[in-house]
């Protein structure tokens, strides 16, 4: 039964792989509902692929429509512009927030009594990402009361979470009643363990960026790599490092920068694509120690970040703290080579030591110094991991990620799809 007042989008899908859900099916199909806070571009392009699937029935509920349109992303220190149509190809719902305060962190800024009544409807099952806020107790105690299967969508990991003895045992109750978790990637995995998960619940749904889009972005921008890199003065020859994110503590750009100041003396340049709190801050150091040669290009849109990856030679991530950085997943369909620290969720999966890029302590300024003068004065082996990020991000991908979904779903309801 689907639900009423809702939604849905036909318009034709952004991604060229994308198409309406298939109307008929040999078997029954799974009729899956998924919880999302917002309608998140990465999110949204993985529920297109799923329910691209014949096998599925998908319906989205958003909690806001915040970021649907231009809007400036606090969290990823860029303008993410989710348009209408990454909402083709499913079913979409838009509950309504009774929170006296609504925003995107307090515990009760959401408040959706709504969800109680849509995950009454006729579903095998219901993919809830993550489980902090008031709406999302509510959507967990409701699908639990009903008998209905929970899949578990996260990309918390065990070097990020830090909670207290009191969340700490609410999430061991909460996940000992989840139905199955679908992890994003090895340190997802090790955090569901910590909370005593066992591996037979867990199946694999890689975190994927559109690697389509930016293969073509890659292949497009190359001729033009020359007069991007000019636009920054960048000459030809010259090593171009490139950071993509907030400027807040966590990130660790003060890092970089301290690190940089070892190639201050010779061609190397560092691009920093971002914005936030820490820029004054960072822009004084830079200023009194004259480095010349950092380049401060401010918040990048989805659409316009591309253009930095095509004139990078190398992305640095010195995440103190970072959950996943989907920055690496796209600077890798560039054939980038890729620094990131060990606190970085997507190091463990996708950068492989001395074969696609480098990992080193998060705050060991010496190390990522001489990793990047390594890289800077061997062009060889810089295209050589470069080439070898592409292999290894392919197979990072949506596809991977719905057999992940479907993996699970069979597992809990075996007659159907």
């Amino acid at each position: 039964m689907r639900p009423r007042a809702l939604k849905t989008f036909r318009a034709p899908a952004s991604r060229g792989d994308i198409t309406p859900p298939s109307t008929s099916s040999p078997h029954t199909r799974y009729r899956l509902a998924a919880v999302f806070h917002r309608p998140h571009i990465y999110f949204c392009q993985f529920m297109q692929d799923l329910a691209a699937r014949p096998e599925i029935d998908l319906t989205v509920y958003f909690y806001s429509s915040y970021g649907l349109g231009s809007t400036p992303d606090p969290h990823f220190g860029r303008t993410l512009y989710t348009a209408e149509s990454s909402l083709a190809g499913y079913h979409s719902l838009f509950l309504r927030n009774y929170s006296p305060r609504p925003g995107v962190g307090p515990f009760f800024a959401w408040i959706h009594p709504g969800v109680v009544r849509e995950l009454f409807r006729n579903y095998d099952a219901v993919i809830m990402h993550g489980w902090w806020g008031a709406s999302n107790l509510l959507a967990y105690l409701t699908a639990f009361a009903r008998g209905l299967p929970v899949l578990v969508h996260s990309d918390r990991n065990a070097m990020v979470a830090h909670a207290s003895r009191y969340r700490t045992s609410a999430l061991d109750w909460l996940f000992r009643k989840v139905s199955a978790f679908l992890v994003v990637g090895k340190r997802n995995a090790v955090f569901y363990r910590q909370h005593g998960v066992p591996d037979a619940k867990m199946f694999l749904s890689p975190l994927a960026v559109d690697n389509d889009f930016y293969t073509r972005e890659a292949a497009r921008l190359a001729p033009e790599r020359p007069a991007l890199r000019r636009q920054l003065g960048i000459a030809p020859g010259e090593f171009a490092i490139l950071y993509v994110g907030r400027f807040v503590p966590e990130k660790g750009v003060p890092d970089l920068l301290t690190a940089f100041q070892e190639l201050a003396a010779t061609r190397a340049h560092l691009v920093l694509a971002g914005d936030g709190p820490e820029g004054g801050r960072l822009r004084e150091f830079v200023a009194a120690h004259h480095l010349e040669r950092v380049h401060f290009v401010g918040s990048k849109s989805y659409e316009e970040l591309p253009a930095y990856y095509a004139l990078a030679d190398v992305l640095v991530v010195p995440s103190h703290t970072e959950p996943w950085a989907v920055v690496v997943n796209e600077a890798m369909n560039f054939a980038l080579p890729v620094i990131a620290s060990q606190q970085v969720g997507a190091a463990d999966d996708l950068v492989s030591e001395g074969v696609n890029g480098f990992r080193f302590e998060a705050g060991d300024t010496a190390t990522l110094a001489a990793r990047l003068r390594r890289l800077m004065e061997d062009p060889p082996l810089r295209r050589q991991m470069g080439e070898a990020s592409l292999p290894i991000i392919r197979e990072w991908n949506f596809g991977r990620a719905t057999e992940g979904v479907l993996a699970a779903l069979r597992s809990l309801r075996p007659n159907r799809g």
